[in-house]
């Protein structure tokens, strides 16, 4: 027999949100998530749409088999080497989401994650964990409210400079 890990940490939290992700008609939502342990810290900040909503998809050669992930944070607020360090986490977390989404609406759906806001505390890993929680947590407020305001006043605590 062999052992199977879990590495999607924090997936049960989208059972709250199924009937709505099933319900969703594509159109783009927001979302921000936080995620903070002992020595890590994530949030961030992203739009979630399908991809025949992208703003220059007549521009661009899509490929409707595939979803899509779009780093927009600027390199002047939030350090690359972070996103770098972090990056495969973020992409396994997206692609686990986005088949989650296929399951529960029973077919493919092509998706872009555009993230527009990342923060991290200098003494904080960014990755480890914590930016994929933060993307699965950024996701569930895209369809609850109530963490979506949570996320947003954890923003303006701990990144006051961005408003």
């Amino acid at each position: 027999m062999e052992q199977l890990n879990n590495l999607i940490y924090g997936n049960e939290c989208l059972s709250k949100i199924i009937d709505k992700a099933r319900d969703w008609n594509f159109e783009t939502l927001d979302g921000i998530g936080c995620c903070r342990k002992h020595d890590k810290y994530a949030l961030i900040e992203l739009k979630l749409y399908h991809i025949d909503n992208h703003p220059e998809k007549d521009k661009l050669k899509f490929d409707y088999y595939y979803s899509y992930f779009n780093w927009n944070v600027d390199p002047n607020q939030f350090p690359i080497e972070n996103y770098e360090y972090a990056k495969q986490e973020l992409i396994k977390y997206a692609e686990f989401i986005t088949n989650w989404f296929c399951t529960i609406k029973g077919k493919r759906i092509p998706l872009v994650y555009e993230i527009n806001f990342a923060g991290c505390f200098p003494a904080d890993v960014f990755g480890r964990g914590a930016a994929g929680r933060a993307l699965l947590d950024a996701i569930v407020s895209c369809f609850d409210e109530d963490l979506y305001k949570i996320g947003i006043e954890k923003k303006k605590k701990n990144h006051p400079s961005t408003y």
